[in-house]
């Protein structure tokens, strides 16, 4: 190993011990690399520059905003109620309602930790007075807004795309079935659940109520057909694409009388401040990114892996288990930005399409945001519902087990993931 490669190596960990912002943490050892090799200095301005410089980021921010409006709109509430209206008197009813709303959420949002926010905010007090522990009711919000990246659209498949340079329809395409699926497993688990501890039964909706919960529903389900088909059909780029759901966000908030120019304001800046964020760590791993390539380190990472084993299977099961471990520690797209790198071109020799690989990274890294140590999806339901992190962390463990039976379904079987986009070919 290099002395440079050493000095990067050293100054990543311990600023990584340290608790330093993760921009931080790519950059600093990375520009210190160059310096160190003596290369041009202006190259760090220039890599930086480049990784930002891909037209597909500019859907990063107009999806979040279109998510934001729909949140500030109190679409979230219909959602609920037109959720609610389909599962009626079945016993653990709001169980179902909040995996349902979570499902439906992540058509529009794209983002776990909003869709967590939003969602726990509405039905974690309801779900408690209900007679649901506060701990139950945490889990499984946080549990079911992961598949919120997953569904399209998806500002994390937006960045992957970016950086494994593929078809950003494509992996909305291939979110479809994996993020059901994740979804009906874990309502099968309520189902058990139910059962076991005796969940309170809802209370069924008037057929006059049901048919209004729908009608009022029924422009916010259709607008992820509009925007994918959009885009699948060549109506419109994904970039027109995200900028219609903004168009749409703002006049069905206008016309339900939901939105002010205020709240529009205050969602454009909350927006800036995350793409804000999320381009600077885009900027600092193409500099990281470059480094890596330049020292062939995804190719040897390779040859050490295929040396131990070349077994299909056993390498993706080996990759699951350190995106696993990744996606505790580590922000989603931190997670996704300095690890595609690495570990695309390895999951390319093995013969794993990079659409698939993308949906396996995506769920693992989801994953990650309800599995301890951090789990930022659960601190914030565990916040909403007042309840200590270990409890509610305990309470997700078997949505935790089962969103990663799905995983390793997903991961053995690919058509799970590329059927859809293959239809469309």
């Amino acid at each position: 190993m290099s002395n440079g490669l050493i000095l990067l190596s050293v100054l990543f960990v311990t600023l990584l011990f340290l608790g330093a912002p993760m921009v931080v943490v790519l950059a600093i050892p990375s520009a210190a690399y160059i310096l160190l090799q003596d290369w041009p200095s202006t190259l760090i301005v220039q890599r930086m520059f480049a990784g930002m410089n891909q037209f597909l980021l500019l859907a990063l921010p107009l999806f979040m905003l279109a998510g934001e409006l729909m949140n500030a709109g109190g679409l979230t509430k219909r959602l609920v109620d037109f959720s609610y209206a389909i599962v009626g008197r079945v016993r653990g009813s709001l169980a179902y309602v909040n995996l349902s709303t979570n499902m439906l959420m992540a058509g529009i949002s794209g983002s776990a930790l909003a869709d967590a926010s939003a969602i726990g905010s509405l039905l974690i007090p309801d779900m408690v007075r209900r007679g649901y522990s506060r701990s139950f009711a945490a889990a499984i919000t946080a549990a079911g807004s992961i598949v919120g990246p997953i569904i399209p659209p998806s500002v994390v498949f937006i960045l992957y795309s970016v950086l494994a340079q593929v078809s950003v329809i494509d992996l909305f395409l291939a979110g479809v079935v994996p993020g059901v699926l994740i979804i009906a497993m874990q309502m099968l688990l309520v189902r058990l659940l139910a059962r076991r501890y005796g969940f309170p039964p809802g209370s069924a909706m008037s057929v006059r109520d049901g048919i209004a919960s729908m009608t009022k529903a029924l422009p916010i389900l259709v607008l992820p057909v509009v925007i994918v088909g959009g885009i699948r059909g060549g109506v419109f780029t994904p970039t027109e694409g995200a900028a219609v759901a903004v168009a749409c966000a703002i006049a069905i908030g206008f016309a339900l009388r939901a939105l002010s120019g205020r709240a529009i304001i205050d969602c454009a800046v909350r927006v800036g401040r995350s793409v804000g964020e999320i381009l600077l760590l885009v900027a600092a791993a193409s500099l990281l990114s470059y480094i890596l390539v330049a020292e062939q380190i995804p190719a040897a990472i390779a040859t050490w892996v295929l040396s131990v084993t070349n077994e299909h299977y056993a390498v993706l099961l080996l990759i699951n288990a350190v995106l696993l471990c990744v996606g505790m520690v580590l922000d989603g797209f931190a997670a996704m930005i300095i690890f595609v790198p690495i570990l695309l071109p390895l999951a390319t020799v093995i013969g794993v399409d990079p659409i698939h690989f993308g949906v396996i990274i995506t769920t693992n890294i989801m994953i990650g945001i309800i599995t301890p140590p951090v789990g930022l999806a659960l601190f914030i339901t565990s916040k909403i519902a007042q309840e200590p992190f270990a409890a509610v962390a305990r309470a997700a463990l078997p949505f935790i087990l089962v969103s990663i039976l799905v995983l390793i379904l997903i991961t053995f079987f690919p058509a799970l993931s590329l059927a859809l986009p293959g239809l469309f070919k």
